[in-house]
């Protein structure tokens, strides 16, 4: 009985921190990262304040939870697809629309990592890699940040493997590959900001995939022969 009891405190507790993050992210893509405030966050999320800092201290820290969620649902997505039955070429495939569609639906408050100088700020002093922060929920968060990019990597890496092992992939240092990957699919996302036409994320893995899968040099034409 006691258990059960516990089991729905914390699925209300689940249910209160999901509401004051989603209020949070209304509240910053709004009035952006610097602007927005702890009073606003609770009266958006129809919270009291001090409902609000229960949970959480300060905005920094619900920003960072947004970010932790945001990479949580990727690293889950992502597993689920490496330990598929599909094929690797067909998983890389499925990875890639995965990311772009869970960016779609957060492309707000992604709009804002590119847009609003105060959010910039507050990452690059809380991730730069000098960074001495005596907060332990800081430390704690940049922890589990660097875990589950490890996991998310981790996955790639699998998949990458086994399309080498099959012949489907050129044979190379799968981290690498990896790199480049993503670093593909990280710079479409941040031209989306500036293209006026909208394209749909299956539209967008079609077009990485079949660049991923045939390259960017043509056939080469021997010296003195004619095309």
């Amino acid at each position: 009985m006691a258990e059960g009891r516990i089991n729905k405190k914390e699925i209300i507790q689940a249910e209160y921190k999901r509401l004051m993050l989603l209020a949070a992210e209304r509240v910053i893509i709004r009035r952006g990262f610097r602007s927005a405030t702890m009073d606003e966050i609770a009266r958006e999320a129809n919270f009291s304040k001090a409902t609000l800092y229960k949970y959480f201290h300060n905005k920094g820290q619900i920003l960072l939870e947004i970010i932790l969620q945001y990479i949580d649902e990727i690293k889950e997505r992502l597993r689920e697809i490496q330990q598929s039955d599909r094929s690797p070429d067909e998983k890389l495939k499925q990875m890639i629309l995965s990311v772009l569609d869970i960016q779609t639906k957060k492309e707000n408050i992604s709009r804002l990592f590119v847009q609003d100088k105060s959010l910039r700020d507050f990452i690059h002093r809380i991730f730069a890699p000098s960074r001495k922060e005596d907060n332990r929920e800081f430390q704690q968060a940049l922890k589990l940040f660097k875990a589950r990019r490890e996991e998310i990597s981790q996955s790639g890496c699998l998949v990458l493997t086994e399309g080498m092992d099959r012949g489907l992939f050129v044979a190379t240092d799968p981290e690498k590959l990896l790199r480049y990957v993503w670093a593909l699919i990280e710079g479409l996302i941040h031209t989306r900001y500036w293209q006026e036409e909208k394209v749909s994320p299956e539209d967008e893995t079609e077009q990485i995939f079949e660049f991923l899968m045939t390259g960017i040099a043509g056939k080469s034409v021997q010296k003195g022969a004619t095309e």
